[in-house]
């Protein structure tokens, strides 16, 4: 496999899944995502499902504030739904994004699932984009193994001379499915893991075990919970908030080194798979 600088500049990036569903909401979630980019956050993932696109407007919202010169620190990553996913589709609706974003390029733009359109259609949509200078590399969600290795047949069927750089998955202590396949798998093809739900559906932030080992290294479970998923170095995490410390607190996970002993006691309470299961996702 060709080598690849790393994709994403940072470790730890906001998620905006659930952003733009309520006007009563706007205000608050602008000034979340504003402020994540000043206390650090260089990663912002968003979707053009989220909100029917009014998450997309609020990281906008929050990018003219930060600074239009500085869109460069960034790294913007949307992603396009099935439905829209044809090769015409899939650049209209980057376009579409490009315009609620007020950007004029993404940095990663995902399939955020397999739909019914065909690989080779949203690949070629990819390319048009890609020579247009409108995104700066393409990835895939929730697409399992052997979806990923028909994506990659499309990818050798078309010749294209690029190729998939990451794939975004359900992926916390309390979801290791894709340790079994899927994850081996993207390592040995140089593709990166965004793990969006890092911290499951809430319980793990009231788990005894992560709250034992967070007054251990005088942190938060978030901190702990965050800090496994990101322990190798070809994964980033992607939680959502809107709560100023927790943003905060959040991207401190990135800083943290779980021991020897801390990931031990996480795989007795959370054991890896050891066998292939259905891939979640939410």
């Amino acid at each position: 496999m060709p080598a690849h600088a790393p994709l994403f500049p940072a470790r730890i990036g906001l998620g905006t899944w659930k952003m733009g569903e309520a006007d009563s909401a706007r205000t608050r979630e602008i000034a979340a995502v504003t402020h994540a980019l000043e206390v650090g956050y260089r990663l912002i993932d968003t979707a053009e499902m989220y909100g029917h696109g009014n998450a997309e407007r609020i990281v906008g919202a929050a990018l003219q504030s930060f600074g239009v010169a500085r869109r460069a620190e960034l790294c913007i990553v949307s992603k396009v739904l099935p439905g829209n996913a044809s090769r015409s589709g899939t650049v209209s609706a980057c376009e579409a994004s490009l315009r609620r974003l007020g950007c004029e390029y993404l940095d990663v733009y995902l399939l955020h699932w397999h739909g019914s359109e065909s690989f080779e259609d949203t690949l070629r949509g990819f390319a048009e984009l890609l020579r247009r200078g409108l995104i700066r590399a393409y990835g895939v969600s929730n697409l399992d193994l052997a979806e990923l290795e028909q994506w990659r047949d499309a990818e050798r069927a078309l010749g294209s001379g690029t190729s998939l750089r990451c794939n975004q998955l359900f992926y916390c202590l309390q979801a290791r499915t894709i340790e079994f396949d899927v994850l081996p798998w993207q390592r040995a093809h140089g593709i990166e893991t965004m793990a969006y739900s890092p911290l499951g559906r809430g319980e793990l932030l009231r788990h005894p075990l992560l709250l034992q080992i967070a007054r251990e290294r005088g942190v938060s479970a978030a901190e702990v919970a965050l800090a496994w998923c990101i322990r190798d170095s070809d994964v980033v995490a992607i939680p959502k908030s809107v709560h100023p410390k927790r943003i905060e607190e959040n991207l401190r996970a990135s800083q943290l080194q779980l021991s020897t002993s801390d990931l031990r006691r996480l795989d007795q309470a959370f054991p890896p798979p050891h066998s292939k299961r259905p891939l979640p996702m939410i």
